[in-house]
């Protein structure tokens, strides 16, 4: 079984990304294709809706994460969190916020957006691991 990943599908299921103009198709390809490193499109333990919505809620990931030059849709950074930032003043406002607790740093990284919230919440309701490719160990997703 295996599931079928098109740029007109995640345009679909995530609208905040419809722009042609500020998200071109070759860019949300490329994005989409980086989110199968981390969730496979075949598997005969996860029903295929569910997988690619994991595969699409990684590549909205990757793409808040990422800045992109605006004018030639280029990936500049990808972006990364190397601790939680949980407090900021500016001027006389001071903002904090309470730190997510990671049992490491890729469960950090996926706390980061919204987006790897949603994807890590998925993984921990169906029991399920990271996905390594060519990876013949138990704890890999199939």
């Amino acid at each position: 079984m295996s599931v079928v990943v098109t740029v007109n599908d995640f345009r679909q299921a995530f609208p905040e990304f419809s722009d042609t103009t500020s998200y071109p198709d070759a860019l949300l390809q490329r994005f989409l294709t980086w989110a199968q490193a981390y969730i496979s499109t075949q598997s005969f333990y996860i029903k295929d809706n569910i997988r690619l919505l994991l595969i699409q809620l990684m590549a909205a990931h990757l793409i808040t994460l990422s800045e992109i030059d605006p004018q030639t849709h280029t990936v500049v950074s990808m972006g990364g969190v190397a601790g939680a930032e949980i407090s900021a003043t500016v001027g006389g406002v001071s903002v904090s916020k309470q730190a997510q607790i990671s049992k490491d740093s890729l469960e950090q990284w996926l706390q980061s957006t919204g987006y790897g919230q949603q994807y890590l919440a998925i993984l921990q309701a169906h029991n399920l691991g990271m996905y390594f490719v060519g990876n013949p160990r138990a704890w890999g997703i199939k």
